[in-house]
C-alpha cells in the first residue's frame, strides 16, 4: 500500500490522467488536502481528503475506499 503523500499524489495524478479526470486541490492544511476529481463535463465525480502529515492507516483506508469507485479496489496497492 502507498504510504507517503508523494506516492499517493503521484498515483492519483497517474490514474486521473488514465480516466480523463482533472485533479483540483481547493483547500490545504498542514495535515491534509481536499481533493476534487472533475470529469470532462466539469462535474465533480469524487471529493475526499488526502493525508499529508501524520498519515494513519485509517486515513489511508478511507482514501482508498473514497476513490475505489473510480480507480478500482486495489488502486493504492
Amino acid at each position: 500500500m502507498l504510504s507517503t503523500y508523494a506516492e499517493i499524489r503521484d498515483r492519483i495524478y497517474q490514474l486521473a490522467r488514465q480516466h480523463g479526470l482533472r485533479v483540483e486541490w481547493p483547500e490545504k492544511t498542514k495535515s491534509r488536502q481536499l481533493l476534487h476529481l472533475v470529469n470532462a463535463d466539469q462535474v465533480v465525480v469524487a471529493i475526499t481528503t488526502v493525508p499529508v502529515r501524520g498519515i494513519t492507516r485509517e486515513a489511508l483506508e478511507r482514501l482508498a475506499a473514497d476513490l475505489e469507485h473510480l480507480f478500482g479496489k486495489d488502486w493504492m496497492a
